[in-house]
This record gives structure tokens, sequence and C-alpha cells, in this order.
């Protein structure tokens, strides 16, 4: 059986390609302020669709936001880390022993003064649903009979 993909362990797959790629900080969306500047953002948006009782479509948007230095906020700069952006991530993502493949990235600038780049990666993978077992009497005897031509005999019995 295949693990179970967390939302956690994408995040954490996303946060260790952005570092590994951009040197910089990754932070949760939930620091406000005094963070230290280059850095991302990251922020986890899922959708469960059932498929069947056993199997669920698991919907993911990842949103990435990007605050660049100060001295870094120039049109070079910012064509230079979208570009590496789509290319970390038009391969998917590699995870335990499964491959997530990104369906659609956008990348847009944002902020008053179109500063800050924020990406949206959407992702879709199917998902077993673990329920739990039931506390279930086991099958002490068992006897199978056959009709064959007529002709009633066991054929096996355990």
């Amino acid at each position: 059986m295949v693990d179970v993909v967390k939302q956690i362990d994408i995040l954490n797959q996303i946060g260790i390609m952005l570092k590994a790629e951009f040197k910089s900080t990754v932070y949760s969306d939930e620091i406000l302020e005094d963070f230290a500047k280059p850095c991302f953002f990251i922020k986890c948006l899922c959708t469960n669709i059932p498929q069947t009782k056993n199997i669920t479509k698991k919907r993911l948007s990842i949103i990435l936001t990007y605050f660049p230095k100060d001295t870094d906020k120039n049109e070079i700069h910012y064509a230079d880390v979208m570009d590496r952006l789509q290319m970390l991530f038009q391969r998917g993502i590699p995870l335990k022993k499964r491959y997530i493949h990104v369906n659609e990235f956008t990348i847009d600038r944002v902020g008053e003064e179109q500063d800050i780049i924020q990406m949206i990666v959407k992702m879709d993978y199917l998902e077993q649903i673990i329920r739990p077992m039931k506390q279930a009497d086991l099958m002490e005897e068992m006897q199978l009979k056959v009709k064959i031509n007529e002709e009633e005999r066991a054929i096996w019995q355990n």
C-alpha cells in the first residue's frame, strides 16, 4: 500500500525545494511582521472530491508569495525569480514513493508597487480513504457444499 500523502508532507517538500533553489527562508502564512527578506510564504488550500467509497481526489492549491530584498526590486530580478519558479515546479513534486504532478501554475506580481511575486500551483492526486477497522468475530469453521450433476458432496472443509 502506498503511503498517504498529507498536506504537511507537500508543504515541507515545497519548502525544501524553495530553500535549495533560492537559499531563502520559507515561512508559513501566519507570520505577518518582522520577517527577513528575501523570503517565501506558503499557504495550502485543499478540496476533497470523493470518487468511490475507497478513493478521493485531492485538489490542492499552493500559494507561494515571494518578497525580495529592497535592493532587488527590479525587472531583471523579478524575471529571474519567475523563470526559476516555473522551472522548479513544471516537473511536479517528488514525494516519498510518489510523484505529484502539477496541473497548472500561474505567476503574477502583486502589491501596491507590484513588487511581490505570487505563484499558485494547482495539483490533483488520488488518495485512498482510510477507514477504521471494525472489530469482527473470526470464522472458526466453514463448510462448502456443491451440487454437481444433481449429486451433493462436500468438496472443501476446514
